[in-house]
C-alpha cells in the first residue's frame, strides 16, 4: 500500500511539472524547416498573428483545474482525463462498449514531412506534395487512443493507443466492420470484423481529395446520420476534389456538410456554406447542426441548400445558379464570437429543463452555454439562456463535446493559451489536453459495462425507445451493421402503429437494413408523425427514382402537407427526383401553400426548379400555363426573376427560347417588368443584340425597360439636378436596380468625377449584387483617382467570387499604371491577391503599361510570360510531334481539354469562343503548321485578330480587337470578350500589337496523354 501510494505522489509531481514547466516536443519545425523557397520563408517570417496567440501564462494544474470553474447548481463537473494521458484532443466518441475514443491531433499544424510552397494572406498554404496514406506515408505524430472504465467507478483508467503514426488526422468512428478514420486527405477504413476496437490490418482508401490547405478548417467529425450514410463536415478554407471508387472528381470550395454511402460508394455535399462547420450533429428527428466558429449557433441543415459563405474568400458555390442562400438560424443572445461545437442534449440524465436544447461551446471566452430552439416556419430561431459553464482561466479551449451512454456531456479541451491558427509559428503547446464530464448532481457516477454489437435484434428494437439519443443511434448503427431482415415486420408493426413515439426510429432501422419498399413508405407518406413523413420524402429522394404510385402520393402530399418542415423537404426531394415526378411536387407546393414568409421553403423550391430548368426546360415552362401559379407571393417574389436570369446567363437559342415563352405567358405588365428584370441582371455583359429573334420580338414592347431611366437623358446633359437625384439613387438599396445599373453604366460614359464616391460605395456594399459592382467597376476605369486603385484592391478578397466582378476588378488594375501598382503590391506584399486571379491576358497587359518596375514585378510573379525563345521554340515543336506520333489519344477526352484550355477564345465544330480564329476550317491535320501557331502564335497573327492598344484621353490603357467603326466610334472587344466602344475624342492613341492574344506555353501544362487526347479531337 504504501508503494502504491508513493507512486501515486510521483505521477501526480510528474504531471504537474509537464503542465507548468515543459512544452513537450512533437515535431515542431522552424519556419526555415517548412519553408519550400525563399518568398515563403520572408513571408512567413514576416507575418504578424493576429487573434488569440500564444503568451507567457503557465498551464494550471490538472489537480487544481476543477477550482477554477463556475457552473450551474444542479450540475457536477469532473476531470476525467489530463495530460500526459491526453494531449491537443480534437475529438471524441464512445463506442458500442461504451469505450472513450480520443483524436489527438499532435501533428497540427503542418502534416510532417511537407513543405509550403506557397502561401496567401489567410495563412492558406500549398504544400509542395500530397501525402501517401498510411501505411506508405510518412509516420506523424496523429494518434487515436481508447480510453475504458473496467470498473464502473467513472474512472476510465484503462488506455490504448489503437492508431498511431498518423499525420494530420481528425476524427474516428466505427460501423460496417471498419473503423472509420479521417486522415485529410482520405477517408480510410481499417478492417474491424470482430468489432474489438483494434485494426485487423491496414486501411483501405474510400475517399481522396481532402485538401490540406488550412489544417483547423479540414475535413472533420464524421457521424452515421440516421439515414445509413457516413457525415462529415468541410472546413471553410480548405478545398476538396473527392473521388470514391463510383463518384469521381466532385469539387467545392470549403464549408460543406458531405455525406459516404459506405455499400454504394457514393460521395456527395449534402449543403454548402454556413460557416467554418467543424461539428455534425444529429438530433432526436434527424435535423443536422455544426458549431460554424460564427456568432450565431450556425444553419439547420436543408438537403440540397445554400447558406452564408464568404465568396470571396471561401470560393464560390458548386452551382453557379444558387442565386442566394438561406441563413442561419436566427439567434437572440450573446452574438459574440463564436460556436465551435454544439449538441442538442438528449440524453435523459440532465435535469429537464437541458432536454432539446444546445449545449454550445465558446473557446473563445471559454464558456458553455446553453440554447433554446424555437420553430420558425420550417426552420428554428435560437435564443441563449444560462452560461452552464465558466471560467477564469483562459487556457480552457473547449473543441468538441459529445453525450455519452451515461447522459453525462463530456468536453475535449484542448487546453492552450494560443486558439488562432493565423500565425505561421509553431508555438503550441503540445503536451497539454484535457476531458471534462458535465453531469447531473444529484445522480451519482456509474458506468455499466455492456457490448451492444451482442446484443440481439429484439433487444436494438428495445432501445430505439430509449429515453437516451446516444443509445437510440447505436441501435441504428448496429442494425446497420447485422443487416437482420428478420426483425423487419416487428419494426414495421412499430412504424404501423400512429402513435408509437418510436414510428421515426423504426423507419430508420428498416431501410438501414433493407431500404424502404412502396408499401412501407406509403404508411410513412401517410403517418400522423409528421417527423415520419418526413423522412418518409427525404428517404425516397436518396433513391432518385420512384414508382408512378408513390409518385402520385407525394404529389398529394406536396398539395395537402400541414407542416412545413415537411413541405421543406418535398422541396428538397423535388430537386433529386426525375423531372415528371418533381414536377408534381412543384405544383403541389405552388399552387396550394403560401410559403412565401417561410425563411428556407421558397429557396428551396428555387433550387428544384432550376435543377430542371434545362433537363426538363417544357414541363417547367408548362408549369406557367396555369395562370393561377403566377399569382403565389413566391412565384412573383422568388421564382421568376431568378428563372428569367437562369436561362439568360446560360445563354443560347433554346434558353432564350425558353425566356420569351415566359415573357409571352405573363399575365399582366407587373409581372413582366419582374421578368425583364431578371434578363437584366441575366444579360451582364451580354449585348442584348445576342438575344434570339424569338426573345427579341417578345420584349420589343419593353425596351424602354433596358435602356434608361427617367434621368438617363439628364445625366447624359449634365443637368446638376438630375445627376444629384441619380446618385443618390445609385446609393439606395431600395430603388430600382434597372434604374441604379442604367445610371451608373451613364456615369462611367460622362465625364463626371463627382460620381467616384457613389460608384465606389457601390463596389464596396454587400447588398449590391454583382450586376452593379461589375458596372461600377467598369464606370470607375474613367476616373485617374489613386483611391480607386487601393479601395478595389482593398475589397478584392469579399468579391471575387463573382466571375463577372473579379474580371471587371482586374481590367480596372489593368487600365492604370498606379492602379497595376496596387494589385502588384496586393499580390507580392500584403497577399491579399492570389497570382492565380490574375490570367496570363491580363498579366500581359501589365507589361504593356510601359513602366519598367511593373514589368519587372509582373516577370517575378510570372516568369512563364516571357517569350519564348526561337531556339527553345524548335525544340519544343520536335517534341510534341514525337509525343503526338507516339500513341492513340482520346478525342472525347480531347474535346473536353479544347473547351477548358482553347474554347474561350476559339471555336471548333460550333463550340468555343470568338476572340480568336474559328479553327474548323484550318488545315488542322498538318501537325507541324498546327503546332507552329500553338507555340509561336506570333508568328502569324491572322488578319481581323490584330490585337490593338489604345490609350485614352482620360489615361487608361485599353487592349481588344477591333469589332466595328461606325463614324467617329469605335468598338473594340476586350481581351474578356466584353465590347468598348469609344469615340475618336476619347482616342489619344491607338497601335496594333505584334502579340498575339494567345499565350505561349499553352501545352506545359498538359501531360503527354492530354497533348495526345487534344490533338486527337483538333486533328479530327
Amino acid at each position: 500500500m504504501k508503494i502504491y501510494i508513493r507512486y501515486l505522489i510521483i505521477l501526480f509531481l510528474f504531471n504537474g511539472i509537464l503542465a507548468c514547466n515543459t512544452n513537450v516536443e512533437h515535431d515542431k519545425r522552424t519556419i526555415k524547416d517548412l519553408a519550400a523557397n525563399k518568398d515563403v520563408e520572408s513571408y512567413m517570417d514576416a507575418f504578424k498573428g493576429l487573434g488569440a496567440l500564444t503568451d507567457s501564462t503557465q498551464p494550471t494544474l490538472p489537480s487544481k483545474a476543477l477550482e477554477h470553474f463556475q457552473y450551474s447548481k444542479d450540475l457536477a463537473l469532473d476531470l476525467v482525463l489530463s495530460e500526459p494521458a491526453i494531449m491537443q484532443p480534437v475529438e471524441l466518441s464512445f463506442d458500442h462498449q461504451g469505450r472513450l475514443w480520443v483524436v489527438q491531433y499532435n501533428q497540427y499544424p503542418y502534416p510532417k514531412g511537407l513543405k509550403v510552397e506557397s502561401i496567401d494572406n489567410f495563412l492558406r498554404v500549398k504544400f509542395d506534395k500530397t501525402p501517401a496514406p498510411p501505411p506508405k506515408g510518412i509516420k506523424g505524430a496523429d494518434k487515436i487512443t481508447v480510453f475504458e472504465d473496467t470498473d464502473g467507478d467513472g474512472r476510465f483508467e484503462k488506455s490504448t493507443d489503437v492508431i498511431t503514426g498518423l499525420n494530420m488526422v481528425t476524427s474516428v468512428t466505427l460501423g460496417r466492420g471498419n473503423i472509420w478514420v479521417l486522415n485529410p486527405p482520405y477517408l480510410l477504413a481499417y478492417a474491424d470484423p470482430d468489432g474489438d476496437g483494434f485494426p485487423d490490418g491496414d486501411p483501405v482508401v474510400h475517399l481522396r481529395g481532402f485538401g490540406l490547405e488550412d489544417t483547423h478548417a479540414v475535413a472533420n467529425s464524421l457521424q452515421w446520420g440516421p439515414d445509413g450514410w457516413l457525415y462529415g463536415g468541410q472546413g471553410s478554407t480548405s478545398t476538396a476534389n473527392i473521388s470514391s471508387a463510383v463518384s469521381k472528381n466532385i469539387s467545392f470550395q470549403g464549408q460543406a456538410i458531405w455525406r459516404y454511402n459506405t455499400e454504394t460508394k457514393v460521395f456527395e455535399v449534402f449543403s454548402e456554406g454556413g460557416g467554418n462547420t467543424f461539428n455534425v450533429e444529429f438530433d432526436g428527428k434527424g435535423h443536422l447542426f455544426s458549431g460554424n466558429n460564427g456568432s450565431d449557433r450556425g444553419p439547420n441543415f436543408k438537403q440540397g441548400a445554400y447558406y452564408p459563405k464568404s465568396l470571396g474568400k471561401h470560393g464560390p458555390y458548386t452551382n453557379k445558379y444558387a442565386f442566394g442562400n438561406l441563413s442561419n438560424m436566427e439567434l437572440q443572445g450573446d452574438t459574440r464570437r463564436f460556436t465551435h461545437s454544439l449538441i442538442r442534449y438528449e440524453g435523459g440524465s440532465f435535469p429537464s429543463r437541458y432536454n432539446g436544447k444546445f449545449i454550445a461551446l465558446n473557446p473563445l471566452l471559454n464558456y458553455v452555454q446553453i440554447t433554446r430552439l424555437e420553430s420558425k416556419g420550417s426552420t428554428f430561431r435560437n435564443v441563449d439562456e444560462d452560461r452552464i459553464l465558466e471560467t477564469d482561466d483562459h487556457w480552457f479551449r473547449p473543441v468538441d463535446l459529445k453525450s455519452g451512454p451515461d447522459g453525462s456531456v463530456y468536453i475535449a479541451d484542448w487546453y492552450d493559451s494560443r486558439l488562432s491558427h493565423v500565425d505561421p509559428r509553431d508555438t503550441w503547446h503540445k503536451s497539454s489536453g484535457r476531458i471534462y464530464r458535465l453531469r447531473n448532481k444529484n445522480r451519482p457516477v456509474s458506468f455499466k459495462k455492456f457490448d451492444l454489437s451482442k446484443y440481439s435484434s429484439e433487444q436494438l428494437v428495445e432501445l430505439l425507445k430509449s429515453n437516451n439519443k446516444w443509445f437510440r443511434q447505436q441501435a441504428l448503427i448496429q442494425f446497420g451493421n447485422s443487416k437482420d431482415r428478420s426483425i423487419i415486420p416487428k419494426l414495421v408493426g412499430l412504424l404501423e402503429s400512429k402513435d408509437n413515439p418510436s414510428s421515426l426510429e423504426a423507419l430508420w432501422a428498416i431501410n438501414i437494413i433493407n431500404r424502404l419498399d412502396d408499401r412501407t413508405t406509403t404508411l410513412a407518406l401517410q403517418h400522423k408523425n409528421s417527423y415520419v413523413r418526413l423522412w418518409g420524402v427525404r428517404l425516397l429522394g436518396d433513391t432518385k427514382r420512384v414508382s408512378s404510385t408513390i409518385s402520385s402520393q407525394l404529389g398529394k402530399l406536396a398539395s395537402f402537407e400541414t407542416d412545413p418542415e415537411v413541405r421543406s423537404q418535398l422541396a428538397s426531394t423535388a430537386k433529386r427526383l426525375p423531372g415528371l415526378d418533381a414536377i408534381q411536387i412543384l405544383r403541389g407546393l405552388l399552387k396550394n401553400h403560401d410559403d412565401s414568409k417561410d425563411p428556407d421553403i421558397p429557396l428551396l423550391i428555387w433550387w428544384a426548379i432550376e435543377s430542371k430548368s434545362e433537363t426538363d426546360r417544357d414541363l417547367i415552362v408548362d408549369m406557367f400555363e396555369d395562370k393561377s401559379i403566377w399569382q403565389k407571393n413566391v412565384v412573383k417574389t422568388v421564382i421568376l426573376k431568378r428563372l428569367m436570369q437562369r436561362y439568360i446567363m446560360a445563354g443560347g437559342d433554346e434558353n432564350y427560347n425558353s425566356a420569351a415563352r415566359l415573357i409571352k405567358l405573363s399575365p399582366s405588365k407587373d409581372l413582366s417588368k419582374v421578368l425583364i428584370s431578371g434578363l437584366n441582371e441575366g444579360l451582364r455583359g451580354r449585348d442584348i443584340l445576342e438575344l434570339s429573334p424569338e426573345l427579341m420580338r417578345a420584349i420589343q414592347p419593353f425596351q424602354s425597360s433596358f435602356f434608361g431611366g427617367p434621368l438617363a437623358l439628364g445625366i447624359q446633359k449634365k443637368d446638376v439636378k438630375a445627376v444629384n437625384q441619380a446618385l443618390n439613387i445609385i446609393v439606395d438599396d431600395n430603388s430600382s436596380i434597372d434604374h441604379r445599373r442604367t445610371y451608373i453604366k451613364l456615369m462611367g460614359q460622362t465625364d463626371l468625377p463627382q460620381s467616384v464616391p457613389a460608384l465606389l460605395k457601390v463596389v464596396e456594399s454587400s447588398k449590391s449584387s454583382a450586376a452593379l459592382k461589375e458596372t461600377a467597376l467598369q464606370s470607375l476605369e474613367r476616373y485617374n483617382m489613386n483611391e480607386i486603385g487601393v479601395r478595389v484592391a482593398s475589397i478584392y478578397p469579399q468579391m471575387r467570387g463573382d466571375l463577372g466582378v473579379r474580371e471587371a476588378a482586374m481590367d480596372l488594375f489593368a487600365s492604370r499604371r498606379n492602379w497595376a501598382r496596387e494589385l502588384l503590391s496586393s499580390i507580392e506584399n500584403t497577399k491579399k491577391i492570389s497570382k492565380n486571379d490574375v490570367t496570363e491576358q491580363v498579366a500581359r497587359r501589365l507589361k504593356l503599361l510601359n513602366d519598367p518596375m511593373i514589368t519587372k514585378s509582373v516577370e517575378r510573379i510570372w516568369p512563364n510570360l516571357k517569350l519564348v525563345a526561337s531556339s527553345e521554340k524548335n525544340t519544343m515543336i520536335a517534341k510534341y510531334i514525337k509525343i503526338i506520333r507516339s500513341g492513340e489519344g482520346d478525342s472525347k477526352r480531347g474535346r473536353v481539354l479544347f473547351l477548358r484550355s482553347c474554347g474561350g477564345c476559339h471555336r471548333l465544330f460550333k463550340e468555343g469562343g470568338d476572340i480568336g480564329p474559328d479553327l474548323t476550317g484550318y488545315e488542322r491535320r498538318n501537325i507541324n503548321s498546327m503546332l507552329l501557331n500553338i507555340i509561336d502564335p506570333n508568328a502569324d497573327i491572322r488578319e481581323g485578330y490584330v490585337i490593338h492598344r489604345v490609350t485614352t484621353t482620360d489615361g487608361r490603357s485599353l487592349e481588344g480587337k477591333i469589332l466595328a467603326r461606325n463614324g467617329d466610334s469605335f468598338t473594340l472587344q476586350s481581351l474578356n470578350g466584353k465590347e468598348i466602344t469609344l469615340s475618336s475624342k476619347q482616342i489619344k492613341e491607338m497601335k496594333a500589337q505584334q502579340i498575339s492574344t494567345m499565350p505561349e506555353r499553352i501545352l506545359d501544362s498538359l501531360t503527354e496523354q492530354e497533348v495526345k487526347d487534344i490533338f486527337s479531337y483538333i486533328m479530327k
